[in-house]
């Protein structure tokens, strides 16, 4: 064959090959991994087909197999000798053919090198992280999913210098396109690795973030984590675990010696976010509150527990909760084994339906809510069975408040807001239709994974600082100072799960206590607390009335019973193993006060006399100060 052919089949196959290799490059453009492979091994058939004509009338450049013919051509292929030998060709772009040919063989080497190095990227990552982990705190997390990623970004958003690192047992090309681009963008490592034998120093902070939703997985990866810190009695080590089950709040309940152990409980973190976002104080209408939750699930129920609580309004206030579930009494009966008694002493109201069918309306029709909780099974049924209910109720003055469980923030930004029955008129005018808005369904949307776990770090919302606050107050704390500061007092406020649990409650529920006095929590800078103190004394005993039925709440969302006053032996109040107190319902507190000589009532009183000190210590905390002012009507 005449050898400018040949040059000229050669061209073609090397512009061919360079196109493909642009196309490869595109479409793995958010991986560089695989770009410098796809980049390399285009170089190397390139120079392969550019090399091909000087060695046409080789005998191994066809009798060899291609492999082994690529190996002897670059192996011979001097580059003096190639440019001579091209001299001899007759073809108009010979010079550009040349050019192209020098270029592929400078850069022919240095892509070796970088396919080379993709193949040990993994040990570099390793090698660079133990370097950076000595001089910065280190985040690293167990799972790449939502909740991580939402915690990673927020992260690096608020400390630049902190190391992220994702560790499991996954490769990179494993990982979905929109969540490693999501890692990329934050300069996270990925490696893959057991997280309990990742190897760092502790000259700085390690941050354990368990938050696969396998719990077997997460507690088994915690208590291994446990073994390898066990013996250093270091502060350096934090720990958040996801658990949905009581099995991890038993163990670390014992075993909380070492380091800080923060139980992730995602039912409850919404749950509670929901009635600090959207207060049920605010759905009162003439004295009346009446809770609707649809969806007796996991969220549900825990929804429901929290309502308990924030249905204590006083005397006042005639509160009612009703539930509705594909099947309520397996709801009622869930909820009884987890939260005996809770549903009987507040006369909870399960109602059995199916809300893609005629059913619900039926059970609707007994129903007059004025807060109502839609948390089914997925996003599209939330809002679908919202809108329905919203077109039961109608929208006016005095109807109630919906509120959507939604996964995502985008559905929240996107969605919700267009919500909108519009009137459509033909304007013959202008002919065409001209909409009018008649009203918005009026949809809150809450629980996305974004609010939820964007603020998973002690302080990073005023609640957070309000449950340090009310543990630190607990203990007689009275002043943040250089004794007493904020890291000392997180430390406190994590060591004990059930402590921790209940400052986390009876923050939720002081903006509760304070709306009962007609007040409110303002952030104006001022910390102005004194109109709180002015009412306090004079409202005592409403308070502490409505502070004992939100403990006996919050002791039965929890699984503890009554201990009766006959089983109370040595003074002791409590039986840890059965949970059984004998302070959870009032009716036995004169009893109780006669067989120990205590007085109750008092102690009480101290808690309540602790709010102004609560909300002045969570001001200090958390650097941004919030009075107490009345309540605007």
């Amino acid at each position: 064959m005449n050898g400018e052919v040949i040059l000229s089949i050669c061209a073609i196959l090397t512009l061919l090959i360079f196109a493909v290799g642009v196309v490869l490059v595109i479409l793995n453009r958010k991986d560089l991994k695989r770009v410098v492979r796809v980049l390399g091994v285009c170089v190397f058939l390139m120079l392969m087909s550019a090399i091909y004509p000087s060695f046409a009338e080789e005998a191994y450049a066809i009798g060899l197999t291609l492999f082994e013919s690529m190996c002897a051509m670059l192996l011979n292929a001097n580059l003096g000798d190639l440019l001579e030998n091209f001299n001899s060709f007759n073809v108009a772009y010979i010079g550009i053919y040349k050019t192209v040919l020098l270029v592929l063989l400078i850069i022919a080497p240095l892509f070796t090198v970088g396919i080379t190095l993709s193949f040990f990227s993994e040990k570099f990552v390793r090698l660079i992280y133990r370097i950076r982990s000595e001089f910065r705190d280190t985040y690293l997390f167990s799972a790449i999913n939502e909740r991580t990623l939402c915690i990673a970004e927020d992260i690096d958003e608020t400390d630049r210098k902190a190391i992220i690192v994702f560790v499991l047992r996954i490769s990179e090309e494993d990982v979905d396109a929109e969540s490693l681009a999501r890692i990329k963008k934050i300069g996270a490592y990925l490696i893959n690795d057991d997280i309990t034998q990742t190897k760092h120093s502790l000259r700085h902070t390690r941050n354990y973030y368990l938050l696969d939703t396998n719990d077997s997985e997460n507690l088994e990866a915690g208590l291994r984590i446990y073994q390898r810190y066990n013996k250093e009695r270091t502060d350096k080590v934090n720990m958040w675990l996801y658990t949905k089950n009581e099995i991890s709040e038993v163990i670390f309940d014992y075993l909380y010696e070492t380091f800080n152990v923060r139980l992730i409980n995602e039912e409850g973190l919404i749950a509670r976010a929901l009635v600090t976002d959207y207060p049920v104080h605010d759905a009162v209408k003439d004295g009346r509150l009446s809770v609707l939750i649809v969806g007796g699930g996991h969220i549900g129920l825990e929804i429901l527990r929290t309502m308990t609580m924030c249905t204590c309004l006083g005397d006042e206030v005639k509160a009612d909760i009703n539930v509705i579930d594909l099947n309520g009494e397996k709801s009622r009966a869930i909820f009884e084994k987890a939260s005996p008694g809770l549903a009987e002493k507040w006369d909870i109201k399960f109602h059995s339906a199916d809300v893609k069918s005629v059913a619900i309306s039926n059970v609707l029709d007994g129903i007059d809510p004025t807060y109502i909780v839609v948390c089914l099974g997925n996003e599209t049924l939330n809002l679908e069975t919202a809108i329905y209910i919203r077109r039961k109720y109608g929208i006016a003055d005095g109807l109630p408040r919906i509120h959507s469980l939604i996964d995502y923030k985008r559905i929240e930004e996107q969605i919700t807001p267009n919500l909108c029955v519009s009137d459509w008129k033909y304007n013959t005018e202008h002919r065409k239709f001209e909409s009018t808005p008649i009203c918005s369904f009026e949809i809150k949307t809450f629980g996305s994974y974004e609010d939820t776990y964007k603020g998973l770090r002690i302080g990073a919302s005023y609640r957070d600082c309000l449950a340090v606050a009310v543990n630190a107050a607990n203990r007689g704390i009275t002043a943040v100072d250089s004794k007493y500061n904020a890291e000392w007092l997180t430390d406190l406020y994590n060591q004990v799960g059930f402590y921790k649990d209940y400052s986390d409650a009876f923050a939720v529920s002081v903006p509760y206590k304070l709306w009962m006095l007609g007040l409110e929590l303002v952030e104006d800078g001022a910390g102005d607390v004194s109109a709180l103190e002015n009412v306090l004394e004079a409202n005592m005993d409403m308070l502490r009335k409505n502070e004992n039925k939100r403990y006996e709440a919050f002791m039965r969302s929890k699984g503890w019973t009554q201990l009766l006053p006959r089983e109370v032996q040595n003074g002791r109040m409590g039986n840890k193993l059965g949970k059984k107190h004998a302070r959870i319902d009032p009716q036995y507190t004169k009893e109780l006060e006669e067989m120990t000589g205590r007085d109750f009532s008092k102690e009480d009183v101290r808690s309540i006399m602790n709010l102004p000190t609560v909300i002045r210590l969570a001001n200090a905390l958390y650097g941004k100060n919030y009075s107490v002012r009345k309540k605007e009507m």
